[in-house]
């Protein structure tokens, strides 16, 4: 069945625009995003410094036609994406700032563990692991193997190893 509409069209408010967070909370937008801009003059496209620079160019336009009403019209146009484009200035300053914080406390880091690699103590092994080592070297030495041998009364030579 057919939906009614009484006549009327259906508004389609916004749909062929992008919603753009301005407060910039996430940083959704950045310098080269492209802006749909619908001013007092119809549609204007491009990025917000591409905006700015438009909107001032018209508004000398208008203030040399002596339209002051006009002119003013798109001052105020050319300000707000003025201030857009300031604020996603401080944005990006604000994220290569704390990038930078992040990599000094990283690199930080990183001298840390290399003055712990340099002490001679942090990369000790247990005293445990040290005694095996120790035995096994002992074991592995030829020279020792004649010390670890015993003579029986029999004449027979065996290994004294403690396991």
């Amino acid at each position: 069945m057919r939906q009614q509409n009484n006549g009327r069209r259906r508004q389609n408010r916004g749909s062929n625009r992008r919603n753009f967070n301005y407060g910039n909370v996430n940083g959704s937008i950045n310098k080269n995003t492209v802006i749909d801009s619908s001013g007092p003059d119809g549609r204007q496209r491009g990025s917000v410094a591409q905006l700015n620079e438009k909107y001032i160019s018209l508004a000398s336009d208008a203030s040399s036609s002596d339209d002051r009403i006009l002119a003013e019209s798109f001052l105020q146009f050319a300000d707000h994406y003025y201030r857009v484009q300031k604020e996603i200035e401080s944005n990006n300053e604000n994220k290569e700032a704390k990038i930078k914080s992040v990599l000094s406390t990283a690199t930080k880091n990183l001298d840390n563990e290399e003055i712990e690699e340099n002490d001679p103590t942090a990369n000790k092994p247990s005293r445990r692991k040290r005694g095996f080592q120790l035995r096994e070297a002992e074991l592995s030495d030829p020279e020792n193997k004649k010390g670890l041998k015993e003579v029986k009364k029999d004449g027979t030579e065996t290994d004294n190893l403690l396991i």
